[in-house]
């Protein structure tokens, strides 16, 4: 055998032997025994004994009758020893939260990667899983269940003047927070009606809570309720109680608000900042007739010309010493208005 192919035999079998590893482990946590509500996470350790080039390619899942939340682009790197060797990886987590009290089978996931000096993108299948969700002692099928290691429960009521008065709102705010639980999982708050106050439910606002490290540690819900008063009263908001099982401790827990009590005045002592009843007054004054000089002059000729032209037929052998009569007349009234005449050159026709 020459040398050239010795050394590609060689080479061939030190890439057949450096082809790389790729491994994918699976766990459950807490365990394979869950509360319903509660949330389990699916932990998945990607590892390869030489290194990766891009993220790992992990499938979407799907279980009935539980809410699951895919891993986002965040993965915790990580190493370990498996059978004396070195594994170098990445870790996700998969958020499963179950709502109704079942078994539940994980099916094995197929995970994809492009380990350092692989040929081609490697796929590896995880083990399959089983848990079951059951009901926390307390609660009853169909009810409103919140699991958590932590709840607070807060209020703040505003009003839109003080004192209330018919036609005044008020805003009741309610705020809900969880630990280690999804905000959807989060209940509303139950509301009850009260008479003489109109109630508009405002849409929840709904979040993550995190823990500064774009890592989900918790869900926060925020319900706010705007009454507007209808009628004078003494009033009561209710109280507010929300019950949830404390999976930290494993025991019932119920967080509670006071009730708060309002009272709205019948009558209204509103006032306009600019009255209007004076200008209606001066308004209805403005509203009477009130000639100047000028205009009883005009008028005055008017008549007389409207009364010359519709008897001129019958009178015209009188109309120069009519007319020479209605001017004289006009003259009088214009000289007792103390009217200028129109044409200050024919002065002399006003004497």
């Amino acid at each position: 055998m020459n040398k050239p192919a010795l050394l590609g035999l060689l080479f061939c079998t030190q890439l057949m032997a450096g082809e790389p590893q790729l491994k994918v482990h699976v766990q459950l946590l807490p365990g394979p025994a869950v509360m319903v509500g509660e949330q389990a996470q699916l932990q998945v350790d990607v590892l390869t004994d030489t290194w990766f080039t891009t993220a790992a390619s992990l499938p979407a899942l799907q279980l009935p009758g539980a809410r699951v939340e895919a891993p986002g682009g965040e993965a915790e790197h990580l190493t370990q020893v498996i059978d004396g060797q070195n594994f170098y990886g990445m870790r996700y987590r998969y958020r499963i939260t179950p709502n109704v009290a079942q078994q539940f089978n994980v099916p094995s996931l197929a995970v994809s990667a492009q380990p350092g000096q692989a040929s081609a993108p490697l796929t590896a299948h995880s083990a399959p899983l089983a848990f079951k969700a059951t009901l926390p002692p307390g609660f009853n099928p169909g009810e409103n269940l919140l699991v958590a290691e932590g709840v607070r429960l807060s209020q703040h009521l505003s009003t839109s003047a003080t004192p209330l008065k018919v036609g005044d709102s008020l805003t009741r705010t309610l705020t809900l927070q969880a630990d280690n639980t999804p905000a959807l999982s989060l209940p509303a708050p139950p509301q009850a009606s009260i008479e003489g106050l109109r109630a508009y439910p405002q849409a929840a606002l709904i979040s993550n809570l995190d823990d500064g490290r774009s890592t989900v540690s918790g869900g926060q819900r925020v319900d706010r309720w705007v009454y507007r008063v209808e009628q004078g009263g003494h009033y009561q908001l209710p109280a507010i109680s929300v019950k949830w099982w404390d999976s930290r401790n494993h025991r019932l827990q119920v967080a509670q608000l006071p009730a708060i009590s309002v009272e709205a005045l019948a009558g209204s002592d509103y006032r306009p900042t600019f009255s209007i009843a004076q200008d209606l007054k001066d308004l209805g004054q403005h509203t009477r007739w009130q000639l100047s000089r000028h205009g009883l002059a005009w008028s005055a000729a008017l008549v007389l010309l409207l009364l010359a032209g519709y008897l001129g037929h019958s009178l015209w052998p009188r109309l120069p010493a009519l007319w020479r009569r209605a001017w004289a007349t006009l003259r009088r009234v214009c000289r007792r208005l103390r009217l200028l005449p129109l044409n200050p050159r024919r002065e002399k026709d006003f004497p």
